[in-house]
């Protein structure tokens, strides 16, 4: 039995954009399609419960920053997301390009659970080569960007991040390479700025799991990063204890 990719879809620019891409994801990961169309009433509470062990891959919700444009805004957005167990794909009004998804882009920081990020970084590559045969391997590259902090403490736990995720992309041999950069503010959002510069991406978020008083006055960091206004895909997981490993 196929995976399945459930998609919302509306008559705005977002909605047509976030069918698009579940329709090349699809294509990607040889899944199929389960459009949910949406309405101001829809219940959202089964779509966000389900497991993996439904055989759902992901989610693909389009988001914008304002109610009026479509049925997400980032607020809702948020709130919804936080409850996935499968990840979920962010998507904004811009249509998918023929040669989107071969750029990964996977921004390290200092938590340790960043590691599961990782995972999936490693299947859009892999499944890439394997069903469509036609892109060149060449374009295929998970870039690795971090900070290096000058403290040593912060420095150090980046380290020990990229020495797990290098040595397990070089035993499943996954083309990837390492962008270094100094004094960037946060590496989450530079990201979506990178992801920008490099042209066919799609960027991994691993979603704030406890928010602290900073993120209550000024806003937590999923507010710049859903419905970007680079227009970025991003792939958002949860924190979990286990680790959701798509069997190829």
């Amino acid at each position: 039995m196929k995976s399945f990719i459930t998609v919302f879809v509306d008559d705005s620019s977002y909605g047509k954009a976030a069918l698009a891409h579940a329709q090349m994801l699809a294509q990607i990961f040889d899944a199929e399609i389960n459009p949910i169309s949406l309405y101001p009433k829809i219940d959202l509470s089964a779509f966000f419960s389900a497991s993996e062990e439904e055989n759902r891959l992901c989610i693909v919700m389009p988001v914008a920053h304002s109610k009026k444009l479509t049925f997400f805004n980032t607020k809702k957005a948020r709130k919804w997301i936080r409850k996935s167990r499968v990840p979920v794909f962010t998507i904004g009004n811009r249509e998918p390009g023929n040669n989107d998804y071969q750029q990964i882009v996977l921004p390290l920081d200092i938590h340790c659970q960043e590691k599961e990020l990782a995972l999936w970084a490693t299947y859009f590559p892999s499944y890439i080569q394997k069903n469509c045969p036609t892109i060149p391997k060449d374009n295929l590259l998970i870039h690795i960007i971090y900070n290096e902090y000058k403290d040593e403490l912060l420095r150090k736990k980046v380290q020990n991040n990229i020495e797990f995720i290098t040595k397990m992309f070089n035993n499943i041999e996954v083309p990837y390479q390492l962008d270094r950069f100094t004094n960037v503010d946060n590496i989450h959002t530079f990201g979506l700025q990178f992801a920008k510069q490099t042209g066919n991406s799609v960027m991994l978020f691993l979603m704030t799991e406890h928010y602290s008083l900073i993120d209550f006055i000024f806003g937590p960091l999923e507010n710049r990063i859903l419905g970007n206004k680079e227009n970025i895909p991003v792939v958002c997981l949860n924190a979990r204890d286990d680790i959701f490993v798509l069997c190829q």
